[in-house]
């Protein structure tokens, strides 16, 4: 048996098991993972660009637009709604082991088809830790090269999509496997350049593949086969990827992919997090408009991430130079320092003009492989500076329960003012879990639509 049939013939059996197989420690951390991922697809609905592709989605009864008060509409509409949203502040969370956004290539599949089909947050807890691991494994076992030219948002999500849908529909073992690898061999190439030079459609890559995950479904439902080897034909031999096939299977059930998973507190690209944060370290004492040099050592992933100029919010989010500038003039590395807004302000502007970046060439082990100094040098020749290894998400500085509820406070309190609350309840780690609530409850109770 090879490691991508072992891998996928455990995923669907213990899908089919049910919520009982998953230890309560992963099924609390992929509870923190939804309210997550919720709050940031509510944040995200300030934007014009989200508010119209959330408006595109026709009345319906079968799956909730998150960020449209009391809107319904089919599951695959509503999960490109959300997929677009999930990932368009850059605050959703991720997996350090690898490249790989677990949860937005799986829940909004899986939010969208649980709540279709009456299911409970049980089976949603099913699907997102199931589907989270598969395609976590995926791309562990096929790291592409580096730096990145393929962005993983498009390869790797029908993957988790597929695995995801699979699961929430407790596939037997032969069609989740002809699911999963029939939607990897609809992964799609998008080059990592789009997200630098800010070009916005790269954050409905997911979305796209959310609606591969349901075909490729339904072409397997129909009797159409994948290939047993389309892990390594897609990320090996086309992708270039080194394949350590191991990855698919060391440890199953051991450690879940779900207990890897890291939340976001800036709201950027993850390379560049060390970065932001020593911005903010100095910003607390020194005069911005004294600053005539900014000198920034980062670690090979955020060193090429040199774009002066960027154009889009997406761009700025993909910006060593306007991260690092943005929040020397904010104070402190908040939304605002990432907003449209902020991309033409003038200071911002000539800060980012100031900024030299150097690669840090002998970059330690994990976790303080991504690490980053920035060096100030104001008018009076003074030099001020400040290091960090790890950011604050990271595997060794986990953001605690508490700062995720403020994490949740802000970014929902304009929108959806009773979401923390209930997300605080939801997340309570002296209550028992609720698991077979059904879904359409707790997202009416969340979003605020019943008391």
């Amino acid at each position: 048996m090879s490691e991508a049939t072992e891998l996928l013939d455990w995923a669907a059996d213990h899908a089919r098991r049910g919520v009982a197989t998953i230890p309560e420690p992963v099924l609390r951390k992929a509870m923190l993972i939804v309210c997550d991922d919720l709050a940031e697809m509510i944040a995200a609905h300030t934007e014009d660009e989200v508010r119209q592709v959330s408006a595109q989605a026709v009345d319906g009864d079968e799956s909730t637009v998150v960020g449209v008060p009391g809107r319904r509409t089919d599951r695959g509409r509503a999960s490109v709604a959300n997929a677009v949203a999930a990932n368009w502040t850059e605050l959703d969370g991720g997996y350090r082991p690898a490249t790989c956004h677990g949860s937005l290539y799986t829940l909004p599949t899986a939010l969208a088809e649980v709540e279709a089909t009456n299911g409970s947050v049980g089976d949603l807890l099913i699907a997102l830790v199931t589907g989270y691991e598969v395609v976590t494994r995926v791309a562990r076992a096929y790291r592409p090269p580096l730096p990145l030219s393929r962005h993983p948002h498009a390869s790797l999500s029908p993957i988790g999509a597929a695995a995801a849908v699979g699961a929430a529909r407790r596939l037997p073992a032969d069609a989740f496997a002809r699911t999963v690898l029939g939607a990897a061999s609809m992964s799609m190439t998008r080059p990592f350049v789009n997200a630098t030079q800010g070009a916005t459609v790269r954050n409905a890559w997911a979305a796209a593949a959310s609606q591969l995950g349901f075909l490729a479904a339904d072409m397997a439902d129909a009797g159409l086969t994948g290939s047993p080897t389309a892990f390594r034909e897609v990320f090996a031999d086309v992708g270039g990827a080194a394949a350590r096939e191991e990855e698919l299977t060391q440890g199953l059930g051991e450690r879940y992919g779900v207990q890897d998973a890291y939340h976001k507190p800036y709201a950027c690209c993850q390379y560049l997090h060390s970065s932001v944060e020593a911005a903010g370290q100095l910003a607390k004492r020194i005069p911005v408009d004294k600053i005539v040099e900014i000198a920034v050592r980062a670690h090979p992933l955020a060193a090429a991430l040199d774009n002066k100029s960027p154009e889009t919010s997406l761009a700025a989010r993909f910006s060593l130079p306007h991260a690092v500038a943005a929040v020397l003039l904010a104070g402190e590395p908040d939304m605002k320092a990432f907003a449209r807004e902020s991309l033409h302000e003038a200071t911002v502007v000539q800060l980012r003009d100031r900024v030299r970046i150097e690669e840090w060439t002998d970059v330690p082990e994990p976790p303080h492989d991504r690490p980053s100094s920035v060096r100030v040098t104001l008018a009076d020749g003074s030099v001020h500076e400040e290091t960090v290894m790890s950011a604050l998400g990271g595997p060794d500085r986990p953001m605690s329960r508490e700062q995720l509820l403020d994490k949740f406070r802000t970014l929902t309190a304009e929108l959806r003012p009773g979401f923390a609350a209930q997300a605080e309840a939801l997340t309570d780690p002296d209550r028992p879990l609720d698991l077979d609530v059904p879904l359409r409850v707790v997202l009416d109770r969340l979003l605020g639509e019943v008391s």
